[in-house]
């Protein structure tokens, strides 16, 4: 019997191949854990862009009642809160009262140049919805003269 082909009793480990195995379901595991925090991450910071653009709106609301404003047909500026500048948008609609108008505010994150980073945003007015962005719907009471 030869050293070479049969094992030494008291001699302990692991084959290469055992090792090879081991690695490779390591590996596998790492990736998985590595996508899964990935995808965390992404999901923590979509939601706080969402919260951001949300806020906006809701400012923007706040605005026009508290000014008593009444817009007419449709706009966008650029407004700068939380750090981050927004794309703000406005269209409005006549309503069966006529001292009510319907209000459609959306919000998207806005480049340097001040636009969308959305060019489909600006296309469509339910875009907002579909494309990521922030909308909001509002009633307006005419103002009346004091």
């Amino acid at each position: 019997m030869s050293i070479s082909t049969s094992r030494v009793i008291g001699q302990r480990g692991f084959t290469l191949l055992e090792v090879m195995v081991a690695l490779a379901i390591f590996a596998v595991a790492a990736i998985a854990l590595t996508q899964a925090g990935m995808s965390y991450t992404h999901a923590v910071s979509t939601l706080n862009d969402r919260t951001a653009a949300h806020y906006v709106l809701m400012n923007e609301a706040a605005s026009l009642r508290i000014n008593r404003a009444w817009p007419e047909g449709t706009g966008e500026r650029v407004v700068e809160q939380a750090g981050q500048r927004w794309q703000l948008r406005y269209q409005t609609f006549p309503t069966p009262v006529p001292a009510v108008r319907r209000v459609e505010l959306s919000v998207s994150a806005a480049t340097a140049g001040g636009s969308s980073t959305n060019a489909a945003a600006s296309a469509a007015p339910d875009s907002a919805a579909q494309t990521g962005g922030q909308r909001l719907v509002i009633f307006l009471n005419q103002p009346t003269v004091e």
